[in-house]
Order: structure tokens, then sequence, then C-alpha cells
């Protein structure tokens, strides 16, 4: 078994993963490096206990090199201090932030809320393309929400794509059961049929919003 690692002894120096625009926002996992031998470092699958990092990949810095070189981590230009209970996300413009836990899913949960609110805004208009863009940000932002994926699946609908209509379901299925999945998804379809600007303005509230706000069980 690997030796776990006090936060306080290491620092991080990129993240195990190349990020393309349609993947952000997203939280990535942190490629570690040891304060006091900037030779060894290490890398996920990893967990963390109790401020210690446990079960990492130790690897040379020269491998770090070659694994970004290969594209399969992104490494910073200067490195920052581990630090417990903190999360490494990166925003739509490919800035990372290295915040603590519940201040990083706060900032991801406002990125989701606008994304939704765009997102059911321009499938009235019918601009698919757009809502589904949209409804993937909000995915990425926060994936325990079910309105992304009913937009997704009303897309789906309208195109005539039944499979993929039915895998938003299946994803949706462990927070709202399938009859209201489709009653919002019924919801959204019959939204990009309204006929005027005057009757989006008569009825401002989103579909369904109480049920499709419910969290996913941990």
């Amino acid at each position: 078994m690997a030796k776990p690692w006090n936060l306080d002894d290491l620092e991080i120096v990129g993240y195990a993963n190349v990020l393309k625009a349609t993947m952000l926002p997203s939280v990535v996992p942190p490629v570690f490096r040891l304060k006091a031998d900037a030779q060894r470092a290490f890398l996920p699958p990893y967990s963390f206990n109790a401020g210690f990092l446990c079960n990492a990949t130790e690897v040379l810095q020269s491998e770090l090199e070659e694994l970004r070189d290969s594209r399969e981590i992104t490494l910073f230009d200067d490195a920052i201090p581990a630090r417990a209970g903190f999360e490494l996300w990166v925003d739509q413009s490919f800035q990372w932030h290295y915040q603590p836990l519940d201040e990083a899913e706060q900032k991801l949960r406002r990125i989701a809320d606008e994304a939704i609110r765009n997102a059911e805004d321009v499938l009235r208009k019918g601009d698919l393309q757009q809502a589904q863009r949209l409804s993937g940000v909000a995915i990425s932002a926060d994936d325990r929400r079910v309105e992304p994926l009913a937009i997704k699946a009303a897309i789906g609908r309208i195109q005539g794509n039944k499979t993929g209509e039915r895998l938003m379901a299946e994803l949706a299925a462990p927070v709202l059961e399938e009859r209201l999945f489709n009653l919002l998804v019924d919801d959204y379809c019959a939204s990009r049929q309204q006929p005027t600007p005057a009757a989006l303005a008569s009825s401002p509230r989103r579909p369904m919003r109480g049920v499709a706000r419910m969290p996913v069980a941990a």
C-alpha cells in the first residue's frame, strides 16, 4: 500500500486531465508534488482521509512532463500549496480555481442555475443547438440537477431522437420517477411552441420548478 502523505507537505502542480471547452466548467483531480523533493509527484486515483493523501500513484517529475506532452495531464506554470477540504475546478474561460469545498460548490451551483435559465430561454425561442450546449454546461457544473437532462430529452423528442430521450430519462431516474420526468419534458416541449413574447411574459415560472430542483441522494 502506498504511503499516505500529509497535504501540508504537498503542493499542486496541475490536474490530471486536458479539458475541451465542451467539458467546462469541471472539477478536476489535482496532480500533487512533494514540497521537500520536487522530483516526487503523485497522480490519481487516490483518496483523502483526515488531511492525508492516500493510495496515490507516485511518479517522477520527468514522467509528469511526458504526460503533459502527450496531453494526458495539465501542468501549471507555478505550484500552489495543497490544502485539506479544498476543491480544484476549471471555469469556462479555462481559469482554474482552488477553493474551500463549500465555496466551490456554491459557485458551480450558480453557474448551473444561470445555464439552465439561459437554456430554457433559447429553447423557447427554438434554438435547439444553443439549448443543448447550455444544458451541457449546467450538467458539468452540477450533475445533480434534472432540468438540463429534461431539456436534452425535450430536444431529443423534438428531433425524433428516441434513444437520446430515453438515455436522459435513465440518467434522471435516481432523482425523479419516470412519470414526473416525462411531464417535465412535456412542459419543455410545449414551451417551445409558445406563440408570442407576451405569452412568455405571462408565465414566468419554469416548468415543474419545485420537482426539478430535487437533489440526487448521496
